[in-house]
């Protein structure tokens, strides 16, 4: 991305991304949605033990969801858990511990999911992390791309006929970022690997991820639409985090006075999960849609260079796949 795209990025984001754009757009919703209720509908949310995961665990938990909540660490996990049944009054919210970068975690969650013929009905794959320096997953790949492309498709792929069996309707929400602007669909490097040598940028890992995501629920938005599963990408705006706050400090200090906070971040994530009550929503959402503030937005800004075709997403998709069935491992190299 060129410096006009940098700046096209940071213009676009300073108008709407903070807590000013959130006023801007709240001011003219209708709230009935957020009033409707989640009893009946079992509800998974990865990453659920902090900022907008274990926001939005509390606001679906207070709406009456049978919840799981995804954590990799079990003791962060259960505090967060007891954290959420207080603060919500409902006890049925349960720990869910799976390590999303890690593909026989993941094979293992579904697997206990598929033996217990759990329903599902909303799917968040909300797990994410950006680090400064190279670190591989389990399976040794670049651990931005293990936990934020190649993990959250290998579970809503694994969990695909469940969703499909408990709906309709069922939706699945991919929880990605305003810094996908910055990156085209990179499936050259579909891993990230050639991050592997010389300086790590980790901006550049997440942004790419970021992008994949989208792509991601466009894929699995027009496979599974027709069978009445919604599958929406979001972005949660600059909202205020210990995540943000530790990964991007220059940044954060420099915007933090237009930062939202972690509930208004979690808003679209929270209203695109409640769309599973509508049964007449089909032409209210976008297939494959990618949400700010309960409203779909353009994903590609003007200058940056970030369009990509059809067959950009069938080779990412192809080696995704190819990852998950062959578990194929990444070259070894030692980073510089």
């Amino acid at each position: 991305m060129g410096v006009l795209g940098n700046i096209s990025f940071l213009l676009y984001g300073s108008k709407n991304f903070g807590k000013k754009g959130f006023a801007r757009a709240s001011a003219t919703w209708d709230n009935s949605v957020m009033e409707r209720r989640l009893d009946g509908k079992v509800v998974m949310v990865t990453g659920a033990n902090q900022g907008l995961g274990f926001e939005t665990s509390q606001e679906l938990a207070r709406r009456g969801a049978t919840l799981y909540m995804v954590c990799r660490n079990p003791q962060r996990g259960e505090e967060a858990v007891q954290k959420v049944r207080q603060a919500s009054g409902n006890q049925d919210v349960h720990l869910q511990v799976c390590d999303v970068s890690s593909l026989a975690s993941i094979d293992s969650l579904i697997r206990e999911w598929e033996a217990a013929n759990r329903p599902l009905h909303v799917l968040i794959n909300n797990a994410g992390i950006l680090v400064h320096e190279f670190q591989p997953s389990a399976d040794g790949y670049e651990s931005c791309f293990a936990t934020s492309t190649l993990g959250p498709f290998a579970l809503t792929r694994g969990l695909g006929p469940l969703l499909r069996r408990s709906g309709p309707p069922a939706r699945v929400v991919f929880v990605s970022s305003g810094g996908m602007y910055t990156s085209p669909l990179e499936v050259r490097h579909v891993s990230n690997e050639d991050l592997r040598t010389g300086k790590y940028d980790g901006m550049v890992a997440y942004s790419r991820d970021k992008r994949r995501q989208v792509a991601l629920a466009e894929r699995f938005a027009e496979l599974w639409g027709p069978e009445g599963v919604g599958v929406y990408s979001m972005h949660p705006g600059w909202a205020t985090t210990e995540g943000v706050k530790k990964s991007i400090p220059g940044f954060y200090n420099f915007y933090r006075d237009s930062f939202r906070d972690v509930a208004q971040g979690a808003d679209t994530i929270v209203w695109l999960a409640l769309q599973v009550t509508l049964q007449d929503d089909a032409s209210a959402l976008q297939p494959g849609g990618f949400y700010l503030d309960r409203a779909p937005q353009t994903k590609h800004l003007r200058m940056a260079g970030t369009q990509y075709g059809k067959q950009h997403v069938d080779e990412l998709w192809a080696a995704l796949e190819r990852m998950c069935v062959d578990k194929v491992k990444p070259a070894v190299v030692t980073p510089a």
